[in-house]
């Protein structure tokens, strides 16, 4: 299965918000070795923690992201987390042409799929990223 088929999975079969989604999708790609428990702490960051802020589905690839670089505490890595989180950043805003999910709903989201479109790309973003990077590629290919 694809990054984009986990997603699919995650957010249209189980029903997740798009934070969660992303981070569970990757969490199984990736095998990032998280547990549903630790999945809990994406919940509050869903439609841009409830307030359109910044996109949960970025939100949830920058927590994937960090699952596989960080080994400690970001301060112990920065010199491997500030340059990753700025490229999944652009890649994102390149994507999307913003950030927050006010404005990135305005194009992405529809009343039948809700912010499917939205996961679907971030899932491609997050991939395209870490491919960037040179990060382990998914154990499940």
């Amino acid at each position: 299965m694809s990054l984009v088929e986990y997603g699919e999975k995650y957010y249209r079969e189980g029903g997740y918000n798009c934070a969660e989604t992303v981070l569970h999708a990757a969490n199984e790609y990736y095998d990032l070795g998280l547990h549903d428990h630790d999945m809990r702490c994406m919940a509050g960051f869903g439609g841009g923690m409830f307030v359109g802020s910044v996109c949960g589905a970025l939100v949830g690839a920058q927590a994937a992201l960090s699952a596989m670089i960080i080994e400690t505490k970001a301060h112990d890595q920065m010199e491997e987390m500030r340059p990753a989180s700025q490229r999944l950043h652009r890649n994102f805003r390149n994507a999307y042409n913003a950030v927050e999910c006010k404005d990135i709903k305005k194009d992405w989201h529809t009343k039948e799929l809700k912010c499917w479109k939205t996961v679907e790309q971030a899932c491609r973003v997050l991939e395209q990223t870490v491919n960037e990077l040179e990060l382990p590629q998914a154990a499940t290919e």
